[in-house]
């Protein structure tokens, strides 16, 4: 039997996006929802901004023209949520963090598709939010165990 030849290793290593104003999504990713960032140029030429996450870099280039911002929310799988079939994501944190983050959300006002984080999946707390550019992202949290309640029990 001959040997099988080693099959590559194929990873998806960027996400790039679009948007138009750098700073603006700077300030929502950076400032209310915690990533670090890897790099960040803002000048009358270039706008560009990259976090690194786990092997995967998450980028942002400043758009040469407006472009139309998102105003529907994307349906992702097993979400009974938005109807717009486009690009979505997905950012897990930390529970402590969540909570931290779901009030910077709240003061900074940030659109939510409900008011509060829902137990979702019966494995995490998640909430559907925009960015910027009005991308649906859900934003969720692991915790190690079923909580008692399905309903958020933060304090806000």
């Amino acid at each position: 039997m001959a040997e099988e030849a080693e099959k590559p290793t194929v990873n998806v290593k960027f996400l790039f996006n679009v948007c138009n104003d750098i700073d603006e999504i700077r300030h929502f990713y950076t400032d209310i929802m915690g990533m670090q960032e890897q790099a960040f140029m803002n000048d009358e030429n270039f706008g560009y901004l990259s976090y690194h996450c786990d092997n995967f870099d998450f980028m942002f280039f400043r758009a040469e023209e407006k472009l139309p911002v998102i105003t529907e929310w994307a349906c992702q799988p097993g979400w009974a949520g938005g109807t717009l079939e486009t690009t979505s994501w997905g950012i897990m944190m930390p529970f402590e963090e969540f909570k931290s983050v779901y009030k910077r959300m709240k003061t900074q006002g940030v659109p939510l598709f409900k008011p509060e984080p829902e137990w979702r999946h019966d494995s995490y707390w998640g909430l559907s939010v925009m960015d910027p550019m009005g991308n649906t992202i859900e934003v969720g949290a692991y915790v190690k165990e079923k909580p008692v309640s399905t309903r958020w029990p933060g304090k806000e």
